[in-house]
């Protein structure tokens, strides 16, 4: 029962906060969840492996877990983990200035372990509408999470995402509906409906009616798009996450954007095993590029941190739909390294952005002025060292999985897409660094006192950064091979 557990933690994590009474309990009952969804998620990726390849299944395969879905548990542990570490100092602080009540801090430790468990019946349902459905609550849960300061700004920013993501579901909700019926389509219906799971049409691909699977794609694309926050459907993007609590921006931008790119890889899959051809590939290559070829003027011009560090994920979510696009084996194996250092990066971010915020009350550039080092040492360095992992500079792994991209676009003969890749990576690169070098550097206003933080607080919110480097320098042979198990099941090898 080892998927049911994974799911049942964060949910009753979240249900025990809705009674008990004890702000520290709540703290202590969020982290030791997430601590044992990590384990839990270290159980399943051995489990997988041990399979040599086949799923790990429970309740006559309603639960199941391949490699990709095994990777994704791994990332949303890790994030989960991280953001319930750093929001324990955030919201006492918070608490402390007024900004938000004993009830809203509530509400915080409740939505986030049911936006986590939304997240992993994503990764471990196999019926595509329960995966909707899953998707259907982390929407819910995380917009409630965005408006938690209920603010007139963090309002307008949770309805427009309430109406955009809603759009966006109720899209990939079509899409999901025109796929079972390109499997009723040939079956003939009748008494025996066939399985809406994922692996069943998967293995009966070929026999699926190709218009309504063709279709079913677009809508898909569209829908799940929106979530994943791909461009022209971004709009939502910035404003939830310049909005949100920055431990809630951390879940959003390190690992929700990818779950939504999961489901819309599970349709990839199916898509390409019924038609045969190029078509959802080459959609989800152009989609991606021009994220990338859209994100890379916004953070030229862009006058908050947590705003430009949001267009920021819309350029690494289009990058990995264009190495998954590509389709050439160090393409889409770099895809899924990438997800992983972008999940361990983007926190750090956040929690840096999330420590100005208290301490300057403002993100905006010009109202800080500069001289971060001086006033905040410790969140300066943290947010210098995470600006140039999340900028693609070696030695961080980001380096690596871009690299990995771009050498297999490369060589497997996509010269002008490796091209334009490049071109956005140094704009984006150009933009981070000069939106960062003044804000650390450069002169500063009247300034505050210094920051006081304890070395506790540094450790939760530096030691993905410390996991970054490790698993830069050192990719564990198993956590290779599930990679590799993972990268054939989106290229649909056998």
């Amino acid at each position: 029962m080892l998927l049911t557990t994974i799911l049942c933690v964060p949910l009753v994590v979240g249900l025990l906060c809705l009674f008990v009474r004890p702000r520290a309990l709540m703290e202590a009952l969020n982290i030791a969840g997430f601590v044992g969804v990590l384990v839990l998620g270290v159980k399943l990726f051995h489990a997988v492996l041990a399979k040599n390849g086949a799923a790990v299944t429970e309740w006559n395969e309603f639960l199941r877990a391949d490699a990709l879905s095994a990777w994704m548990v791994l990332l949303i542990s890790v994030v989960s983990l991280a953001t319930s570490l750093y929001a324990v100092r955030y919201f006492r602080s918070d608490l402390t200035s007024g900004i938000a009540t004993a009830r809203r801090v509530r509400e915080f430790y409740v939505l986030t372990p049911t936006f986590a468990t939304g997240m992993l019946l994503v990764v471990l349902a196999n019926n595509l509408g329960v995966m909707w459905a899953a998707v259907e609550v982390t929407a819910l849960s995380s917009v409630l999470l965005v408006a938690l300061y209920n603010r007139k700004t963090s309002l307008e920013a949770a309805w427009k995402y309430v109406m955009l993501g809603g759009l966006g579901l109720v899209l990939a909700l079509f899409g999901t509906i025109f796929a079972y019926a390109a499997a009723i389509s040939p079956t003939g219906g009748g008494a025996h409906l066939p399985s809406f799971n994922w692996s069943h049409l998967l293995a009966m691909a070929p026999q699926l009616n190709p218009h309504l699977i063709t279709l079913a794609f677009v809508f898909v694309l569209v829908g799940y798009g929106t979530k994943a926050g791909l461009a022209p459907m971004h709009t939502w993007l910035p404003d939830a996450h310049s909005e949100a609590p920055s431990p809630t921006s951390a879940m959003l931008s390190g690992v929700s954007l990818k779950i939504a790119v999961y489901a819309l890889l599970r349709f990839h899959i199916l898509t390409t095993a019924c038609l045969g051809t190029g078509y959802s590939r080459n959609l989800l290559l152009g989609f991606g590029l021009f994220s990338m070829l859209l994100a890379g003027p916004f953070i030229l011009t862009q006058k908050n941190l947590k705003r430009m560090l949001a267009y920021s994920s819309l350029e690494h979510v289009g990058l990995i739909c264009v190495a998954v696009g590509m389709n050439a084996p160090l393409t889409v194996f770099g895809a899924l390294l990438h997800m992983g250092y972008h999940a361990l990066t983007k926190p750090v971010l956040f929690f840096t952005a999330g420590n100005i915020h208290q301490h300057y009350h403002t993100l905006d550039f010009t109202r800080i002025g500069g001289g971060l080092v001086r006033t905040m040492p410790a969140t300066a360095l943290l947010l210098g060292l995470a600006a140039a992992a999340v900028s693609g500079l070696p030695p961080f792994g980001l380096f690596v999985s871009e690299l990995t991209v771009l050498v297999g676009g490369f060589t497997s003969g996509h010269v002008w897409v490796s091209v334009v890749i490049l071109t956005t990576l140094i704009i984006v690169f150009c933009g981070v660094l000069d939106k960062l070098a003044g804000l650390l550097l450069g002169p500063g206003h009247a300034e505050p006192p210094r920051e006081t933080i304890s070395a506790g607080h540094i450790m939760a919110m530096g030691w993905p950064l410390g996991a970054l480097l490790l698993f830069t320098a050192w990719l564990p042979g198993s956590v290779r091979q599930l990679m590799e198990q993972a990268s054939g099941i989106i290229r649909g090898l056998p």
